[in-house]
């Protein structure tokens, strides 16, 4: 990867203050924040019709850059943000299933910046991320005092939370790397929907919970799902406003000038789009496919803006947008070479509740799903076109077999490269999660 790409700022009135104080740090602060659940076509970088992220589109009309075809490594949020803190994909980390923990062992993007001199610190809302998970890794502070519940909204919180941080505990002569993990468009749907104009007289009242709503997903009719859709919808403009109000700190505090702001999402949302509810259980865009806003230097990556790309190497380009060496593991956005291969993987449940081992990889436009069963469930492949086929509808294994296969090939041998990358083959540590851990977990569907 290319070094020195920071000499140039984008100035943005409003938005961005070019600093040409002599006294400006050489590495600038990182901010990165990722939206637990927000698939990225339901927000206006996404071409969503619904003014859901006025925000963040006005981030990228005043010079951010959006990266429009990321995907997360995982469709739930524990594997995704481990691949995001190793730069690691699944297979390596070891993180897949609800009980794993992080191994110590495993070098974290926290760590990485702690060791180049900076002021590293974490502010998070799901319990999933939890110090005792090993997330807190690296990170100087770890806040997790306002994780969220079934029925509680916690984000105005982790704002004050981290303004608080920034006024009392950050140290001035130091750049700081700071983790904010926002939870609100999680489920439960807490706003209403009623802002969108619709009417709604069926079934659902808006407080059940998601593995109440699972069981009842069959029976669904297309007017409970668009109930659900107007209240995640809501979800999303608040959390747009609740990531206006996070930057503006900044802006109050002089801190815009020299920091790198980045959005992401570690997974999507599925609303029956292929007959299910929530996330986790499938590869499709839905779940996988996330934003991915950077507001920072003049960082040429207009030739990656609609590149595939993996969400996984994102580690590796912050510390190269911060003019940190680095052997941190990630491919850069901005290369020049062509797109690399873009695999997730996670394990998952299908429809009959029987354990499965999913795979995608995206590779010349097509995207591959290989689902490996246990017990009852059956091998299955899936191929799909994307730009002809967007919301992958039409399976076109039996039209063209013989590339089906090839992808099959070039998946294994992708997975086999991640298992043997870095630290890999770890077992996650064993642990004993707290009877509050598990009463969180089990109140928000996980348990």
């Amino acid at each position: 990867m290319s070094r020195g790409l920071w000499p140039g700022l984008i100035c943005l009135t409003g938005l961005w203050a070019c600093d040409s104080s002599p006294t400006a740090s050489p590495h600038p602060n990182v901010v990165l924040v990722v939206v637990d659940t927000l698939r990225m076509d339901h927000t206006n970088l996404g071409g969503y019709s619904r003014p859901t992220t006025p925000f963040l589109a006005e981030l990228t009309a005043n010079g951010a850059t959006s990266l429009t075809q990321v995907r997360a490594a995982a469709p739930w949020t524990k594997p995704s943000v481990a691949s995001l803190f190793t730069g690691l994909a699944p297979g390596a980390h070891g993180v897949v299933e609800h009980p794993d923990r992080l191994h110590s062992d495993h070098r974290t993007l926290a760590e990485t910046y702690q060791a180049a001199g900076y002021q590293t610190a974490g502010f998070q809302t799901n319990v999933l991320l939890s110090s005792v998970f090993g997330y807190d890794q690296g990170f100087d502070s770890y806040n997790e005092d306002h994780l969220a519940t079934h029925d509680r909204s916690t984000g105005a919180e982790l704002n004050t939370a981290v303004a608080t941080w920034l006024d009392e505990d950050r140290d001035g002569g130091e750049p700081f790397f700071l983790y904010v993990h926002h939870f609100e468009p999680h489920f439960e749907y807490l706003r209403s929907g009623d802002e969108w104009g619709g009417t709604y007289d069926g079934q659902l009242t808006g407080a059940e919970k998601m593995n109440q709503l699972i069981a009842v997903t069959d029976q669904m009719e297309a007017a409970d799902v668009a109930f659900l859709v107007d209240r995640y919808d809501a979800e999303v403009r608040y959390q747009d406003q609740l990531l206006a109000e996070l930057w503006a700190s900044f802006g109050q505090r002089g801190l815009q000038e020299n920091t790198i702001f980045v959005v992401t999402s570690d997974h999507g949302e599925e609303f029956k789009d292929h007959g299910q509810l929530s996330h986790q259980y499938t590869l499709y865009d839905e779940l996988v496919r996330v934003p991915l806003i950077v507001l920072g230097p003049e960082l040429e990556l207009y030739s990656a803006i609609g590149a595939y790309q993996s969400l996984t190497n994102l580690g590796a380009n912050l510390l190269e947008w911060s003019s940190l060496e680095h052997d941190f593991p990630g491919t850069a956005y901005d290369r020049e070479l062509g797109e690399d291969p873009v695999v997730s993987s996670s394990v998952c449940w299908d429809s009959k509740g029987q354990k499965v081992l999913r795979h995608s990889i995206i590779s010349g436009g097509f995207k591959l799903i290989c689902t490996e069963g246990f017990g009852a469930s059956e091998d299955t492949i899936e191929l799909y076109h994307l730009s002809s086929d967007r919301r992958e509808q039409k399976n076109m294994v039996d039209t063209i077999p013989q590339l089906a296969r090839s992808f099959q090939e070039e998946l294994i041998a992708v997975l086999a490269e991640q298992k043997a990358q870095g630290p890999s083959a770890m077992d996650p540590e064993a642990f004993t999660p707290t009877e509050e851990t598990l009463k969180r977990m089990s109140e928000l569907g996980y348990l």
